[in-house]
């Protein structure tokens, strides 16, 4: 079918399950990819505009290379209602963040939003089609206890505030499965970018 404006593809999964290795393959092939967990890095830093919210908000967390992000990972340990708070400042600036993106992007055939809690938040309307990266929640943990500073604690917290994975393999479109070897999920995130290239003709 002939379209008139890029192919918006959702990519999501939960932690550790290899999505900034799809997101960082279907770069590779030419596809923008907009990165939440960038663009929050972005707003966090020295300057950014999230960082002049926080110093009024929680000064507790900010530094003077920006919001440090264990400081307010506590603070959320202490108080999971914050999270919400912080959830309210940020995603405006993200929306403004991802249109601009898109401004920029209008002619590509296919973009790309990568965004962690895109089920969560309920978001998939906002897309064509999601891409799901999934692996077993064995993998999961062991990739997640490899990280530096992410405790048990860290692992179940974000668990909690995260979609339970069958719901989130039913709600996509396409699904990619990081046990498997990097050369196929290659050919997986192949495959589906053609299936799309295809679906835009």
């Amino acid at each position: 079918m002939n379209r008139e404006r890029s192919f918006i593809l959702g990519l999501t999964g939960s932690i550790a399950m290899g999505k900034t290795t799809v997101s960082n393959m279907f770069r590779d092939i030419g596809v923008p990819v907009w990165c939440a967990d960038n663009e929050v890095n972005s707003l966090y830093s020295k300057n950014g505009e999230a960082t002049k919210i926080f110093t009024k908000k929680f000064p507790n967390a900010v530094t003077e290379a920006g919001v440090n992000k264990d400081r307010l990972k506590s603070l959320i340990h202490e108080d999971n209602s914050l999270l919400k708070i912080i959830e309210d400042i940020v995603h405006p600036l993200l929306h403004k963040s991802r249109a601009s993106f898109m401004r920029l992007n209008r002619e590509k055939p296919i973009v790309i939003f990568d965004i962690p809690l895109l089920f969560e938040k309920h978001q998939e309307h906002n897309f064509d089609a999601v891409v799901c990266v999934t692996a077993s929640e064995t993998t999961q943990k062991n990739r997640v206890l490899k990280r530096n500073n992410v405790t048990e604690k860290d692992y179940q917290l974000i668990k909690a505030n995260q979609l339970n994975e069958r719901e989130k393999l039913k709600r996509a479109s396409f699904i990619i499965n990081t046990d498997r070897s990097i050369s196929e999920t290659k050919k997986d995130v192949k495959d589906i970018y053609l299936k799309i290239k295809e679906m835009t003709i």
